[in-house]
């Protein structure tokens, strides 16, 4: 397939696309821009990319995903509030660091809890690529608990997450929602070195 083919492929998608998924897409772009930057107003728009992500992904039969994005709006609340209030001595919450011996911890967790999602998913429902949302699910929960805390670290887990989720939405034909988790892995990799540098400074 040449580049001229693609292009015509990717435009014939877009145009396919429907009116829920432009909301989400440019919901969650501001989202994730206004989170790089700390704004804590990122948050709400999280929570509008999330709420209409529910439906979406439940109609695809994508029901982990469907279970994360609810999951979305309760800690977006949850992360507008910590990002507010959540620091005692501070203005606002500090970006933090976790040690080594925390993210192994943190990725044990991960494994324990999306294995027996996954082989539940695939033995007993008409989940889609099961293994892969059930990977996604247990992990984003982790990766956005840890960006309500503002550990640095949840920008590497994102960028894991979002190169997966390029693969698990594209072949549900969801292209904007794919090109979407390109951007988001490209903010994700700005967001890391951004918060890097406010740790340094």
């Amino acid at each position: 397939m040449n580049s001229d083919q693609i292009l015509n492929s990717l435009n014939d998608a877009l145009q396919q696309t429907s009116l829920i998924e432009w909301y989400i897409f440019v919901s969650a772009v501001i989202y994730i821009i206004l989170i790089a930057l700390e704004k804590s107003a990122g948050w709400i728009f999280g929570i509008i990319a999330s709420a209409l992500s529910i439906y979406l992904c439940f109609k695809a039969n994508l029901y982990f995903e469907s279970f994360l994005n609810l999951f979305y709006v309760v800690i977006g609340g949850y992360g507008w509030h910590q990002w507010m209030f959540g620091s005692k001595t501070k203005s606002h919450l500090p970006i933090t660091e976790l040690t080594l011996a925390k993210n192994l911890l943190l990725i044990a967790a991960g494994i324990i809890i999306f294995t027996p999602l996954g082989f539940v998913a695939h033995n007993y429902s008409t989940q889609a690529l099961p293994y892969l949302d059930a990977f996604i699910t247990a992990f984003s929960i982790i990766a956005t608990w840890m960006t309500a805390k503002k550990m640095i670290e949840n920008w590497l887990y994102w960028i894991v997450i979002d190169m997966a989720g390029i693969f698990l939405f594209s072949s549900r034909g969801f292209y904007l929602l794919a090109l979407l988790n390109i951007i988001y892995t490209l903010m994700a990799t700005a967001g890391y070195f951004s918060w890097r540098k406010k740790i340094a400074a």
